[in-house]
């Protein structure tokens, strides 16, 4: 795996947004909330902004509801949202949980397979 996975992650997602978004709205990267930085703030037109933390799944361990539950109080929001970049081996991968409910709110979880089964090793 690369150094600073979770960094080209967040520049993939920064392209993928600036497309889809155009001008509809923006995102915002590494973004200064209370005395940390919050990995991405989405924005509509609107105004309604969405608190989004970048996180990577090595092992057993699920990073990021506190940090990003923390943000989220800085932000106001009631809602947030946790990506996770997942690189754990196919076998054994445990659950990631929908949503983590905390006392600021919601926080709900994205996962992307970035260590998929090459279709030339999917068994028929």
């Amino acid at each position: 795996m690369k150094n600073r996975a979770e960094k080209l992650g967040q520049e993939l997602l920064g392209v993928f947004s600036r497309a889809k978004l155009a001008a509809k709205g923006a995102a915002i990267f590494e973004a200064k909330s209370g005395i940390g930085f919050v990995d991405v703030l989405v924005t509509f037109s609107s105004g309604l902004l969405h608190v989004v933390e970048l996180k990577m799944l090595k092992g057993s361990e699920v990073p990021g509801p506190a940090q990003l539950a923390a943000y989220m109080v800085h932000r106001r929001r009631r809602k947030g949202w946790l990506v996770f970049f997942d690189a754990r081996k196919q076998n054994g991968r445990q659950v990631v949980p929908a949503m983590f409910k905390r006392a600021v709110g919601a926080i709900r979880t994205v996962v992307i397979d970035i260590n998929p089964v090459p279709p030339s090793k999917i068994l028929e």
